[in-house]
């Protein structure tokens, strides 16, 4: 079976971002699904975006599981041209304040984790934005 997301991963190697968006309501979701959130259609497409945003929020973690580092930044990005998401940022705590535009980019994955079919494709992190 293939796997259901598997044109997310594709197009985040080739640098592009991808949301899913419904043919019925319009609602621009993540992560993706086949059935819409909102109106519960199953007439949903993916929707490449700019992968730009701005900081809705963010926080940071001092505990971590062994395979990770011992601090992460994450945080929600609100789209540009998509949906809130969650991601992990690039960028030190101090670095960051709400409302700061980021961009979302492809990196590779570097834990010791095993991510089974996944293992081929990058992840994605948010970086501050030159303005």
């Amino acid at each position: 079976m293939e796997p259901y997301t598997r044109p997310f991963w594709e197009a985040l190697r080739n640098d592009r971002f991808l949301v899913h968006a419904c043919d019925q309501c319009e609602e621009r979701f993540f992560p993706p699904g086949p059935i819409c959130p909102l109106c519960h259609s199953t007439d949903v497409d993916w929707l490449e975006t700019t992968g730009h945003g701005t900081v809705f929020s963010f926080t940071r973690t001092h505990a971590t599981a062994p395979a990770f580092d011992d601090e992460i930044v994450l945080g929600i990005v609100d789209l540009d041209d998509g949906p809130k998401l969650l991601a992990p940022f690039d960028e030190s705590y101090a670095g960051l304040e709400i409302g700061a535009r980021v961009g979302l980019e492809a990196v590779e994955y570097d834990a010791d984790y095993d991510r089974g079919w996944l293992e081929p494709y990058p992840f994605f992190v948010a970086r501050l934005l030159e303005e």
